[in-house]
């Protein structure tokens, strides 16, 4: 049986989504099971229990390679259009995700995806579409267990562990994030030695975090798996809701998480060394990239010591 998942497209969908690779080699230990993933998101689902990552940079490209390596069942994590054509075009024989998004006629297996699933757990989320391939066992956290020559990297880079990592940007959208002064006054009050992590979109920002607090800047100089290993070696995460987040949760480094816009339910670490900074606020969460009264009240509400208390309750 070959056995193909299509990826996430964002880093904390693609932790979120470990689980589900877990349970299925667990299911179908025999199977070949590969990855079809955006390269840039091929050096973490090689550290899943799969047997091959196949990673491509344009549609197209990812059709041929699905096409090529003749897979029997493709498992369909994201929920896009542009996901179920894929490998439909890829002519899988059986193709197996969830309804809805004009998609359902590309699908062999069309599971419902009603309003009590998209409330849960996206851990869970990705998890549901296993029933489709037998009985799957219980749902583990996320874990990534790095490879040595991203933990040597983190050693070199960083030394002994007992850092404090902070994550101040936000990939989908400027309204995930929390206010650059606040998270240094919060640097600043726990007076630990700190690394500022994130990609490249962020590096302005670190920059001027690494200046006024004196942190090491590793934002947009790293893979997601040093990444990884970076914060590894911290003993507190502080971050908005973003990738590094769930980095952070795989890889068992405590995490004080500030929500605004998103949604504290479907996408918090998964794992129970965290805290979830948030105010309770009637627009909240709406989901946008940017908001859309202008005055960022679920954000703005959450004060420096707010965020310093959550520390001190993990530090």
């Amino acid at each position: 049986m070959r056995i193909v998942a299509k990826g996430l497209n964002w880093l904390g969908d693609a932790v979120m989504s470990l689980p589900t690779l877990t349970s299925l080699r667990s299911m179908h230990p025999k199977a070949h099971i590969a990855v079809l993933t955006r390269r840039w998101l091929g050096d973490l689902y090689r550290a899943a229990p799969v047997d091959e990552v196949l990673a491509y940079d344009t549609w197209l490209q990812g059709v041929r390679v699905a096409k090529k390596s003749k897979f029997d069942t493709a498992l369909i994590l994201p929920r896009s259009f542009s996901s179920a054509f894929m490998l439909f075009t890829a002519r899988v024989p059986r193709r197996i995700g969830y309804r809805g998004e004009a998609r359902s006629a590309m699908l062999t297996d069309a599971v419902a995806r009603d309003k009590a699933l998209l409330k849960i757990h996206r851990v869970h989320y990705y998890h549901h579409l296993l029933k489709s391939l037998g009985d799957p066992p219980a749902v583990t956290a996320p874990k990534i267990d790095l490879p040595a020559d991203a933990r040597d990297w983190a050693a070199q880079a960083l030394g002994g562990d007992g850092w404090l990592g902070v994550n101040p940007g936000a990939t989908y959208g400027a309204a995930k994030q929390w206010f650059p002064d606040r998270f240094i006054a919060v640097i600043k009050r726990l007076k630990m030695k700190t690394v500022v992590v994130g990609g490249t979109g962020d590096a302005e920002l670190a920059t001027r975090m690494a200046k006024e607090t004196g942190a090491l800047n590793l934002a947009g100089k790293t893979t997601v798996l040093q990444s990884a290993a970076a914060i590894a070696r911290c003993s507190l995460f502080l971050t908005n809701d973003t990738g590094p987040m769930h980095l952070a949760d795989a890889v068992g480094t405590p995490i004080v998480a500030i929500f605004g816009p998103t949604d504290w339910v479907a996408t918090p670490p998964f794992g129970k060394k965290h805290v979830i900074v948030r105010k309770e606020i009637e627009c909240a969460p709406c989901m946008k990239r940017l908001c859309p009264l202008k005055h960022h009240n679920c954000m703005k509400w959450v004060s420096a010591d707010d965020v310093y208390a959550a520390c001190k309750k993990l530090a």
